[in-house]
């Protein structure tokens, strides 16, 4: 028998409705600006519980896999339950999640959502739950918790410390993710699920200045719908992911081997780069971001926005696209390519920054 008293959601799922429940039997206080999913972890790691147990015994949540993501952006039934139980302010609560920043658009908070892996075709989908964090931040916590900012997949930066996030085991090379959320809790985000050694470790490197730049323009039209760039103008949330869908998934699946060799040797070259962990545009938050940030700023005349507006005007007058599901609608013919791809907007401001429109 659980601790809890088992809960059922109302048959009308509407709104919040007045209950006779208790108060859990122990209190933890939100760290500033932790993530709901982290507070979550930590409150089922003191009770002895996994996360599910408390989720649907507790709130009423009925998320056994993990895959619905319900903490990013709770229904207000949730957090008033939430409340309710834990003795923490909904308001406190809502600025736990997503509620702040705009609504997802193309799967855009998903792990390394632009790096070059998400575009290949090849590339087999996990259902395991990945984060970052930063080690400054880890080391002065007196109990390392986790921020809502870091759990959106693109962010590869710490806006306080500016260094770069950390996302694998710097001993065994791991990426780091949540265990079963069926499995009683144990939740360490400074030590590795699978080798047990600090993410501490390893040293902290400093990130690169277009890195800090691209991601402050990201997280401005993430938070505010707009954003302004320096030559592309301004840019609405959607805009802005469905360009770097078209540039960054052009690299992928429609350039020959020959031709992207000829983009990485030119990207290497501009940027002065070692090919490193961090720095790989395939498999790495920050790596991504830096070679986002070569292919627009200085657009259209730097030599990374040549190839980005070549990228775009190939994507605009292609007969068809490849099979690479962030350059097409869901359930659309994969040879099928055209302005049906995006919002009729969103394909007229394209065709603008292409300047065709």
């Amino acid at each position: 028998m659980s601790q809890f008293d088992a809960l059922e959601l109302p048959r009308e799922h509407s709104g919040f409705t007045p209950t006779t429940a208790s108060r859990l039997p122990v209190y933890v206080e939100p760290a500033p600006e932790e993530a709901l999913l982290s507070w979550l972890l930590r409150l089922a790691t003191r009770l002895g519980i996994s996360m599910h147990a408390l989720a649907s015994q507790s709130f009423g949540v009925d998320d056994r896999f993990g895959h619905t993501r319900w903490w990013c952006r709770p229904h207000p039934w949730v957090l008033a339950r939430i409340a309710e139980r834990s003795d923490i302010h909904v308001a406190r609560l809502r600025q736990m999640t997503f509620d702040g920043f705009e609504p997802a658009y193309r799967d855009d908070e998903a792990s390394l959502r632009f790096a070059g892996r998400r575009y290949e075709t090849a590339m087999s989908e996990s259902p395991a739950y990945r984060f970052a964090v930063c080690g400054p931040c880890l080391e002065n916590d007196a109990k390392p918790y986790l921020r809502r900012q870091w759990l959106l997949g693109w962010m590869a930066v710490c806006p306080d410390h500016r260094t770069i996030l950390i996302d694998r085991s710097h001993a065994c090379g791991a990426r780091f993710r949540f265990g079963r959320f069926t499995s009683p809790a144990s939740f360490s985000p400074a030590i590795c699920r699978r080798c047990g050694t600090s993410v501490l470790s390893g040293g902290h490197i400093p990130v690169h200045a277009s890195v800090i730049r691209i991601q402050a323009a990201l997280l401005q039209a993430k938070r505010a719908g707009v954003t302004e760039i320096d030559g592309l103008g301004r840019l609405t949330w959607k805009e802005l992911v469905a360009l770097i869908d078209i540039l960054i998934g052009m690299v992928y699946t429609d350039l020959t081997l020959a031709e992207r060799s000829r983009v990485l040797r030119l990207y290497l070259a501009e940027t002065y780069l070692v090919p490193q962990d961090d720095n790989s545009i395939v498999d790495s938050r920050h790596g991504s971001l830096r070679f986002l940030a070569w292919l627009i700023e200085g657009w259209p005349v730097s030599p990374g926005a040549v190839v980005g507006r070549s990228l775009l005007m190939r994507w605009l007058t292609a007969p068809r696209n490849r099979l690479c599901r962030h350059l097409r609608p869901p359930s659309a013919d994969p040879w099928t390519a055209g302005p049906e791809n995006f919002e009729p907007q969103i394909f007229e401001r394209l065709r603008n920054l292409a300047g065709v429109g």
